[in-house]
């Protein structure tokens, strides 16, 4: 066993009875969702539906009505509106479903995406002089400028409007903006606090489509947009999010935009149904590739576009930079996976801090990602360059890496972020000072236990009680995603059938029985694991989720390895 397996609580079984005489649900997924805390019919209803007309008001947000005031008037008076985004898959979208709507509502808009290398994240002085420079009146921020303080009040001197659309935890200050719409506003009342950045550029969307008496759809036809953002930005896929890509992900598959088409048919994803699986693992790294090794301003191109063959055309850049892409990470990868080995003792460091002179600023997010899960521990990844480090931050566990940067502010020049996910500045004399600091922070909140991995396991079922009614409520759990993902399975004494193989060169494929009835497991990076499998007279216990997979036609359903023990008979 590589986890620690959680097994479900089975405390909701009064509940259970009770709604399963209620509700026509397959057993086993009732029960998944009443452990999930849909424990009555409304609820449950409710998370079935995704309805569109279920999407809160978007007057709701604070600052809606100021926000929305002042766009229609640069919108009637022919001002310059310059939407200014940040450069991975959720800033690119919000900025592509603004610019994009503004424009054909009549406005004068261009956007700006800061160069990672230039003005790097967020709102900068650097990048507000350029864009003074076009004569702009009105600035729109999406997926960032929550903690801009100076950088606005630049704008301000300038006579420079800004509205701040963001989703990023703000400080105790604000900025000096006309407007901020952020859900996570202390004084917000706003029903939903996960929104992605995208999600808060749609909020504002529709509430100048509604202010302007348009009709409700012209706003929905950029649901793909945010479906790719909300999900590749990985915030919960729960209430209105859940709404959101549910519907995005509907009009992609149904008919996808020509930027899309060509981004699906370049990563072969053309005529496959697209899931948030696919964005995350597919889509979102194309997207990103070109705002890590290049310009972002490509993927909002793409994004746009209504010419195919020029969508073809990008599409192919960014295949192109995304292997670029890959190559880095990994020799990165490597690296920082040595450092960890050779110099850091894992049984009392809590939070990884990993630095190096040049590593390349446009991967160190992913690869602090990667770090994360091996480890099972927050990782902080810094890159040292001209007397100065650029770091990104992840955490899981019960951590949050962006209080802990709160907390430990007089050691960086900058940072921004939420619980999950971080930037920041240091001065490289800092870094040693951060690492004795944030594994103090952490050594009341991460315990010894929290550093072992666990898998949580949904429910138990043996290979029988697979049949269509099961198959086709387990499908209507989807969109998967944080706190609704795909659930995990549990089956109990199975046999191996016929021979385990090695696919490609670490996968492993095999059959696996019970009760007369036969599945096809895979098991990715398992290869290694092949002789403890290959034992007879044993049987096996396996956590799996359960995938289906198409071949020449043929649609079937697999078993996708978490994890396995052996037991010896």
């Amino acid at each position: 066993m590589i986890y620690q397996w959680i097994r479900p609580n089975h405390s909701e079984e009064e509940k259970f009875a009770q709604l399963s005489s209620q509700l026509k649900i397959h057993p086993i997924i009732l029960k998944i969702l009443v452990n999930r805390q849909y424990d009555n019919q409304e609820r449950i209803e409710k998370f079935f539906k995704n309805d569109i007309s279920d999407l809160y008001d978007p007057f709701l947000m604070p600052d809606m009505d100021v926000a929305t005031d002042r766009l229609i008037k640069a919108l009637r008076d022919g001002e310059h509106i310059v939407i200014y985004g940040d450069y991975d898959v959720d800033g690119v979208t919000a900025v592509s479903i603004l610019y994009d709507a503004l424009f054909r509502l009549g406005g004068k808009v261009s956007f700006f995406i800061p160069n990672r290398f230039k003005e790097g994240y967020g709102v900068s002085l650097d990048g507000l002089k350029s864009i003074i420079q076009r004569k702009v009146s009105l600035i729109i921020t999406v997926d960032c400028g929550i903690t801009a303080i100076e950088e606005i009040d630049f704008a301000k001197q300038k006579n420079i409007d800004t509205i701040i659309c963001d989703h990023h935890e703000p400080s105790d200050q604000l900025p000096s903006a006309v407007a901020i719409l952020n859900p996570k506003l202390k004084h917000s009342a706003y029903p939903f606090k996960e929104l992605a950045g995208c999600g808060v550029a749609f909020k504002l969307l529709q509430g100048l489509i509604k202010k302007l008496g348009n009709k409700k759809d012209y706003a929905y036809k950029y649901l793909d947009l945010v479906a790719i953002g909300t999900a590749a930005d990985i915030v919960n896929l729960t209430d209105e999010n859940r709404i959101l890509v549910k519907n995005g992900l509907d009009l992609i598959n149904q008919t996808p935009r020509p930027g899309i088409f060509a981004l699906l048919e370049s990563s072969g994803l053309l005529n496959k149904e697209l899931n948030v699986n696919a964005i995350v693992f597919v889509l979102a790294p194309r997207l990103n590739a070109v705002g890590r090794i290049s310009s972002a301003r490509k993927a909002v191109h793409l994004l746009n576009t209504d010419n195919l063959q020029q969508g073809r055309n990008i599409a192919r850049i960014l295949e192109q930079e995304n292997k670029a892409r890959k190559s880095i990470d990994e020799v990165t990868f490597e690296e920082a996976k040595a450092i960890v080995e050779q110099e850091i003792d894992l049984d009392h460091q809590r939070v990884l801090v990993i630095a190096k002179e040049n590593w390349h600023t446009g991967v160190i997010g992913i690869v602090a990602s990667r770090l994360m899960e091996k480890y099972n521990r927050p990782t902080v990844l810094i890159s040292i360059k001209d007397g100065i480090g650029k770091g990104s931050a992840r955490s899981s566990l019960n951590f949050d890496i962006y209080e802990a940067f709160c907390k430990l502010k007089n050691l960086l020049i900058n940072f921004g972020g939420h619980r999950y996910a971080a930037g920041l500045t240091i001065l490289p004399e800092n870094i040693v000072k951060l690492d004795s600091e944030i594994n103090k922070l952490s050594a009341g909140e991460i315990l010894p236990e929290d550093m072992v991995p666990k898998l949580e396991l949904d429910a138990e079922i043996s290979l029988d009680q697979l049949d269509a009614a099961f198959f086709n409520d387990l499908k209507r759990l989807a969109p998967f995603g944080p706190n609704n993902m795909r659930p995990v399975f549990v089956t109990y004494n199975l046999e191996t059938y016929g021979p385990i193989t090695i696919v490609g060169s670490k996968h492993l494929k095999v059959k696996f029985k019970q009760k007369g009835v036969v599945l096809d497991a895979i098991g990715y990076n398992f290869g290694e694991y092949i002789d403890q499998l290959n034992q007879p007279a044993n049987t096996i216990n396996c956590a799996y989720i359960l995938e289906e997979t198409k071949w020449n036609g043929q649609t079937t359903i697999q078993m996708r390895i978490k994890d396995f023990e052996v037991k010896n008979e």
